[in-house]
């Protein structure tokens, strides 16, 4: 029997088949479905639908660290509560949007100063300098080049806002996907197909959160998940749907179904495309798919509820990274510079340069976490490395005696 796409309706043939993930590859999913979209209505599919449900879960995807199969998650520009400009990348990480070049008049010319997101950003900046000076040296100048981290001022806010019904059909999509791929033929979906098919049509889907639908939820985990469930006590065709553990949705992708009931999930932790093993519920009636399409299921507090469960740890762990990476190069930084004589003992003055050099590196870290002014956060910063030191020859005295 020819397969027929869920898109435009016609039959499918080897030439013009396609493969489909069942969640978009560009927020993590990794399973594919063949036999169920022509290339072309993949392709548009893609670029509109899920691009604009991408868009939308870009920011968590981007601090949740999505590894994709294939190409990387693109940064997203973002502003401050205080006004700053960023570009948010990977991890979370906050990049300049742009260079910064300061151009000072001088008896003989002029002189540059560039300010760039990194090293090699700055290279860009000197090269495109040399081709109208000719004389810059950009060796020279990258060799004597400060690295400095920077933190903002403002805080970055992530929109919780979701749905629509362009990335709705993305949604929907996943749903009937998955059902394709556990073998329910796609023509009983009648809901679903029209929704794809007909720009005016209902959408089939509502948000659910009145109750948790997923057994054995992992916790502090981002799971995306896609689960069907087709009833004949009901008459119903279900799926559910949910990314980052946070947007959940039901959708009602057919009526009228008689035969066995056919059940099936795909659940995955987005930064590793590792399988989780979860049950999904979705005994649901007529009437509850009624009020779940009314909103009466939705709960703005609850939505914010998941996300906190999910996104606060993962931030901690961040604040946590980034912590021990401060530390680890200031101290780097401070041992390199302080004077002291490799496998000798620090004198007194050695020790005392030590701890002003890291806090000198490490004061910015301790007042963007801890709000303070900067002569508060450079005593915590010296207490800190005061501590590590006591610490260290402690440990030196133990072993040694």
């Amino acid at each position: 029997m020819q397969s027929i796409c869920a898109i435009c309706g016609q039959g499918i043939t080897p030439a013009d088949d396609s493969e489909e993930h069942i969640i978009p590859g560009a927020i993590g999913g990794r399973r594919t479905v063949r036999g169920f979209l022509h290339d072309g209505c993949n392709h548009r599919s893609g670029q509109t639908w899920d691009a604009a449900l991408e868009k939308q879960l870009r920011p968590l995807a981007l601090h949740f660290g999505v590894k994709r199969q294939s190409g990387r998650t693109l940064r997203m520009a973002i502003t401050t509560t205080a006004g700053e400009n960023f570009l948010l990348s990977a991890g979370g990480r906050l990049e300049m949007s742009l260079p910064e070049i300061k151009r000072t008049p001088i008896p003989n010319g002029e002189t540059f100063q560039v300010k760039a997101a990194s090293i090699a950003k700055g290279r860009e900046v000197l090269e495109g300098i040399k081709r109208k000076y000719p004389k810059v040296d950009v060796e020279s100048v990258l060799a004597g080049a400060e690295v400095k981290r920077t933190y903002a001022q403002g805080v970055v806010r992530i929109d919780l806002e979701f749905g629509g019904p362009v990335s709705g059909r993305s949604l929907v999509k996943s749903a009937l996907a998955l059902a394709h791929d556990a073998g329910l033929p796609i023509d009983r979906c009648g809901n679903a197909l029209a929704y794809l098919r007909e720009a005016d049509a209902e959408p089939c889907f509502g948000y659910h959160y009145a109750d948790d639908l997923v057994d054995g939820r992992p916790p502090v985990t981002p799971l995306h998940c896609v689960a069907i469930d087709a009833n004949a006590t009901t008459g119903l065709i279900l799926g559910y749907v949910e990314y980052f553990g946070i947007h959940r949705a039901v959708v009602c992708l057919g009526r009228g179904y008689s035969g066995e009931r056919l059940k099936a999930i795909y659940a995955l932790d987005p930064r590793t495309g590792a399988i989780l093993d979860v049950a999904v519920r979705l005994d649901f009636g007529v009437a509850d798919v009624r009020a779940i399409y009314d909103y009466e299921r939705d709960d703005a507090e609850k939505r914010q509820e998941a996300f906190g469960k999910v996104f606060g740890p993962v931030l901690s762990d961040h604040q946590a990274a980034e912590r021990d990476r401060v530390v680890r190069d200031s101290l780097n930084f401070a041992w390199a510079n302080c004077g002291g004589v490799p496998d000798q003992p620090l004198t007194a003055e050695h020790l005392a340069r030590l701890k002003e050099l890291f806090a000198d590196q490490a004061t910015p870290w301790w007042k963007h976490v801890t709000g303070l002014d900067e002569p508060a956060a450079r005593l915590l910063a010296l207490a800190y490395i005061s501590q590590v030191l006591v610490a260290a020859q402690s440990t030196t005295v133990s072993a040694t005696g």
